[in-house]
């Protein structure tokens, strides 16, 4: 198999054998070509709403010399748009993209990709995408996170619910299997953002601004991190 960065690994690993994959955003198909090269899956549509990306995604399928290189389809199009549901898709990966974006395609999933499982790596934002996971009645069953050099990915794998389920703001910001984990990524990940947070906060004490509505924000965040990190 093509080496993937430990992100794509991760994102690799949780997907299921024999799963129907659509791979929105695709970007140089890594996954997909994966997918096929160990057999995991023989059903992968890799899409993204660019032309440039897809070329790339085709030249990487042609030099993986792949035995059935016809089982990754390649789709020009937004989103979950390009999905039909003869498709028979059942694993949605959306990796790479921001935050808000993930949420609001989560928004679109049409009824025939409800009981999909959503695989997400959000770039930021990830209160967002948690947030939406649970307005769209869905839960998240597995939290991943990931570190490759000074950038740290949280993977969220999600399913439909048979009740709405609820999270709290602690939960929303930090994962709620991320928080019982606790691991030594997830308090590099936060250690590393709270240096960050109490730097631009002396920044703002230097130049007087202690009243300032970012101060005092930026003084909340860096309690909240306190907690998890105590």
């Amino acid at each position: 198999m093509a080496k993937l960065s430990d992100r794509l690994m991760a994102i690799y690993r949780l997907i299921p054998n024999g799963a129907r994959v659509a791979d929105i955003g695709t970007d140089h198909a890594a996954i997909p070509i994966a997918l096929l090269e160990t057999a995991k899956s023989s059903c992968i549509i890799a899409s993204d709403v660019r032309k440039g990306p897809l070329f790339s995604a085709q030249e990487q399928i042609d030099l993986a010399d792949l035995d059935s290189p016809q089982q990754i389809e390649l789709r020009l199009g937004s989103g979950l748009s390009v999905l039909k549901e003869d498709d028979d898709i059942d694993t949605i990966v959306m990796a790479g993209m921001g935050g808000e974006l993930i949420a609001k395609l989560i928004e679109k999933v049409p009824k025939f990709l409800t009981d999909s499982l959503l695989i997400l790596q959000a770039n930021n934002e990830e209160y967002t995408v948690r947030e939406a996971i649970i307005q769209q009645k869905r839960t998240i069953i597995d939290e991943k996170i990931i570190q490759e050099g000074r950038h740290f990915y949280e993977i969220i794998v999600s399913r439909p619910a048979n009740k709405l389920n609820t999270l709290t703001e602690h939960q929303l910001k930090f994962g709620p299997l991320l928080l019982q984990e606790d691991s030594d990524i997830f308090r590099r990940k936060w250690q590393k953002k709270r240096e960050h947070l109490a730097n631009i906060k002396k920044i703002l004490e230097e130049s007087k601004q202690q009243g300032s509505l970012r101060y005092d924000s930026l003084q909340e965040e860096i309690k909240e991190i306190d907690e998890v990190l105590m």
